[in-house]
């Protein structure tokens, strides 16, 4: 079998460096792309990934988008049907694009997870960042062109995406992959619990005010204000409790 891990001069079959632009052995073009769905090498004039076997080639089906949100390239996108969804992948960058039904179905649907996970077994392993780290960059949506709005998926899950409402979202290199093994496991439902409890702890936090207000409230208007003569703690209490009558 060969080794899909290597990119291969298309020509001679050698292994061959993807920034250069010749083989070193036969010195054949060299076209090398990014398969949307493996992130491995191929050669873009591939009609399969020899990897994952997705098709290399972008097809007609994404010609209705525009740039990449993330390296520019126009004419990059390769469809594809999943489960559910209806992903669009760069084939410059391996960033991804899904409509907003297709993003509902990759969050709702396990056979859609399972599908998208078949097919991204041996893509880079997820890894945590600190979203606060990441440089700020607002992307044009592929669609209409206008600048998408980032967002924490789910609140906790540390990855940032880029979402036109009427659209859909954009997924960078290993972010799709890391937000479906999120949802897989159980993400979601931490996410649903933490707003349970922010929820929770601000309705507190509201019967507490009213309570206090409440406690202010039973004061007459010239508590704070009439001349008191407190000589001792005793006085001190009296007063107090005195407010509560």
């Amino acid at each position: 079998m060969t080794d899909a891990s290597v990119y291969r001069c298309p020509a001679c079959g050698a292994p061959a460096d993807p920034k250069a632009a010749t083989c070193a052995y036969c010195s054949a073009k060299l076209q090398p792309v990014r398969c949307p769905w493996c992130f491995e090498w191929v050669d873009a004039a591939a009609k399969d990934c020899p990897r994952c076997g997705a098709a290399a080639a972008p097809p007609a089906a994404g010609a209705g988008l525009r740039a990449c949100p993330s390296c520019g390239s126009e004419g990059t996108f390769s469809a594809r049907a999943l489960g559910a969804a209806r992903l669009a992948g760069c084939s410059r960058c391996g960033g991804v694009w899904a409509d907003s039904e297709s993003f509902k179905r990759l969050c709702e649907d396990r056979a859609t997870q399972a599908a998208y996970l078949g097919k991204g077994t041996v893509a880079p392993a997820p890894h945590q960042s600190d979203p606060s780290k990441d440089p700020v960059v607002y992307r044009p949506c592929p669609v209409c062109a206008d600048l998408m709005n980032r967002f924490n998926f789910a609140g906790c899950s540390g990855v940032i995406l880029d979402a036109c409402k009427p659209h859909g979202v954009w997924f960078d290199v290993d972010e799709l992959r890391r937000i479906v093994l999120f949802i897989r496991g159980g993400g979601l439902d931490v996410a649903r619990d933490n707003e349970r409890q922010s929820l929770e702890d601000e309705r507190r936090a509201l019967e507490q005010q009213r309570a206090a207000d409440d406690v202010l409230g039973r004061y007459s208007p010239g508590f704070l204000t009439a001349p008191v003569h407190i000589t001792s703690a005793a006085d001190l209490l009296t007063h107090l409790f005195d407010g509560y009558r």
